[in-house]
């Protein structure tokens, strides 16, 4: 039957679509799918890190990436002196014109980060790339002075690496080095929707009658009007995705434009004016705006849990009450507070799948904007959310989802006590809320200002007798946070698991392990994360990181590490960790065959390790061994190991043979 399907076209963004009969059970995993792209529990991975920058996140923020005006100075200037300090708004576009200049000037393309809390007088680059630093703290640049940038550039030049140091618009630099200064003037709004469409059809998510309907419109009155109004790159991105919905998922012209005004501060304002007198669709906004794209069923129980709270700061208008056993139904409710379900979505639970109607606001920016005014310019507001925070039952996705938008909303705050809010969150005992904390400060260090605030806190908290603190250090350490800043989190973790203050609970050790384990699902961290293992191997017997190294060691060599099942992280075995550079894994192996609670172990996952390899992955293991013995100086362990290989592969006796 050729002709059954024939004119039958199905648009599917995410998910799985099937066509005709399908007999039989049908399993599809991994379903769970976010529209912001982003699997539910999945780590989110920082906009700046410490340490190399994946390609394929450096090809990401150089998809819709648009030559500014200044490019050309900059780019000549970062040439000839290899420094470059640029200036810029935030929000302008400002880091992505420094990956750009670093991306075409160093021949192999690699990206690398700096800890902006270190200072760069007596720093040496390591090899031949570009290095980028979001912002210097203010200690650290007093010292960059005339001197100091010329020393860094012979070093530069030594290398053939470039350096790049991205400063806020409101920081003041010396005179003396205004020749290492530039200014980044943002691209046009309206060019970089041009190029986000064009990226989209080289990706083939828009055909070329599509790309031609979608830049006509850009033309057209009112995308026309947003454009000039906006001077943010972030809005041309904006234009451009509500665009490709119009010229190929059939939205209309009117409501894509609507969405567009409605993630406005001006509409966040509108919006919060017309519900300040009624306690239900405030209620209802602010959950919205905090646990935007949740289910529906969370929404509104959490929602009737706010309404209590709020009853004192807001009473609806006389007559406004209606005597209805029903009241308005969720449509209605959501349309009040321009809100709509989503389409359903597969949830996944840590034991079965599930439907899930994700609850969202109309505008893309709406649910930031309105917490933004609710949290900041309404007195007394944000206390009231984070007493009802504290109050509510956990559901899976709560705690990222409000910990990311909180923290997007203390980065807007001002005061010395910004971070003072999340003790609450920090120090409780429901390890939801440990964790919303966690995505909080998450967000917050990525701000130039407040990292070193972050850092101050986090290293605090570390060395509190209180177990809650130290649990929610380590979950920092187990997102964004971890990735972004891999050594500052090793040595957080280092200090957590100092037990001079009392003996460490189980949940210790596995925020530990949820922290050790994001940094080892990217291989530049692996290195760090094994030398670490080794070192607390080699302390006295039964202190807290020995025992924690014993047990992690453990799990590397039998199921994977770390032992603990977390969205986001993949298990890693020896063999995993065996199949890069195996140079590090020598100490580790090492230490834990001359480890009594450890050697059977080491011994038992190196022959699992040697059995599932081919003859090449065998010739490598017996190097490997080489290498172990060679580093070993005749340890007791080691030989233990070689007799035990010998025995095992001596041939059988004829006697025994024939028994």
């Amino acid at each position: 039957m050729p002709s059954t399907y024939e004119g039958n076209e199905q648009r599917v963004r995410d998910g799985l679509a099937l066509m005709g009969n399908a007999y039989g059970a049908i399993t599809v995993n991994n379903l769970t799918v976010r529209r912001d792209g982003e699997a539910e529990g999945k780590i989110a991975k920082p906009r700046f890190r410490e340490g190399p920058y994946p390609p394929e996140e450096v090809g990401d923020r150089l998809r819709a990436f648009v030559e500014p005006r200044s490019y050309a100075l900059c780019k000549e200037a970062l040439r000839g002196r290899r420094v470059l300090l640029l200036r810029g708004e935030s929000g302008s576009g400002t880091s992505t014109a420094a990956f750009a200049l670093l991306r075409d000037l160093t021949g192999n393309g690699r990206i690398i980060g700096l800890d902006s809390a270190n200072g760069l007088t007596d720093w040496q680059p390591s090899m031949s790339a570009g290095y980028v630093v979001q912002g210097n703290a203010p200690e650290a640049g007093e010292r960059l002075d005339e001197v100091a940038l010329n020393q860094l550039t012979d070093r530069l030049r030594g290398k053939d690496a470039y350096l790049v140091v991205i400063v806020n618009q409101v920081s003041t630099l010396p005179r003396a080095v205004q020749l290492w200064c530039h200014n980044h003037i943002a691209p046009s709004p309206r060019d970089v929707a041009q190029a986000r469409l064009n990226g989209m059809a080289n990706e083939g998510t828009l055909s070329v009658e599509q790309l031609r309907k979608a830049v006509n419109s850009l033309d057209l009155p009112p995308f026309r009007d947003i454009l000039a109004a906006e001077r943010s790159p972030g809005a041309g991105v904006d234009v451009a995705e509500e665009l490709r919905e119009v010229a190929a998922n059939r939205r209309t012209p009117e409501a894509a434009a609507d969405n567009l005004r409605a993630g406005t501060a001006e509409a966040a304002k509108k919006l919060l004016n017309s519900v300040r007198r009624n306690v239900d669709d405030l209620a209802l906004t602010a959950t919205i705006a905090l646990l935007e794209e949740q289910d529906r069923s969370v929404v509104e129980r959490f929602a009737a849990q706010l309404r209590p709270l709020l009853s004192t700061r807001a009473t609806p208008s006389p007559g406004e009450a209606i005597d209805d056993l029903l009241g308005r139904d969720i449509d209605d409710r959501l349309a009040k507070v321009q809100a709509r379900l989503l389409p359903r979505i597969a949830g996944t639970s840590r034991s079965h799948r599930y439907w899930s109607e994700p609850v969202a606001f109309r505008g893309k920016h709406l649910g930031e904007q309105v917490l933004r005014r609710l949290w900041l310019d309404y007195e007394g507001f944000s206390e009231v959310l984070m007493a009802w925070m504290r109050e509510l039952p956990y559901e899976p996705g709560v705690d990222r989802a409000a910990g990311r938008r909180i923290g997007q909303v203390l980065c807007q705050a001002s005061g010395p006590d910004v971070l003072r809010q999340l003790d609450p969150f920090a120090g409780s005992s429901l390890s939801w809320q440990r964790r919303l904390a966690a995505h909080a400060l998450g967000e917050v260090v990525q701000d130039a200002m407040l990292s070193a605030a972050v850092r101050a806190q986090l290293r605090q908290w570390s060395r509190l007798k209180a177990p809650e603190m130290r649990c929610t250090v380590a979950e920092a350490c187990a997102g964004s946070l971890g990735l972004a800043l891999p050594h500052f989190a090793v040595d957080l973790l280092h200090t957590v698991l100092d037990a001079k203050g009392g003996p460490l609970g189980d949940d210790v050790y596995r925020a530990v392990s949820a922290g050790l384990g994001v940094l080892l699902t990217e291989d530049a961290n692996r290195e760090r994360v094994v030398g670490k293992l080794t070192t607390w191997l080699g302390e006295t017997r039964d202190t807290a990181r020995h025992t924690y190294a014993v047990r992690a060691v453990h799990a590397l060599c039998d199921g994977g590490f770390p032992a603990i099942n977390r969205a986001g992280v993949r298990k890693v075995t020896l063999a995993d960790l065996f199949a890069g550079s195996w140079e590090p894994l020598v100490p580790l192996v090492l230490a834990a065959l001359d480890d009594d609670q450890l050697h059977d172990a080491m011994v038992k996952g190196l022959s699992s390790m040697e059995s599932s390899l081919g003859p090449d992955g065998r010739l490598r293991v017996e190097a490997f061994l080489g290498a172990v013995a060679k580093a070993s100086g005749g340890s007791r362990g080691l030989r233990r190991l070689l007799f035990a290989r010998i025995r095992d592969r001596a041939p059988v006796p004829a006697r025994e043979a024939v028994r």
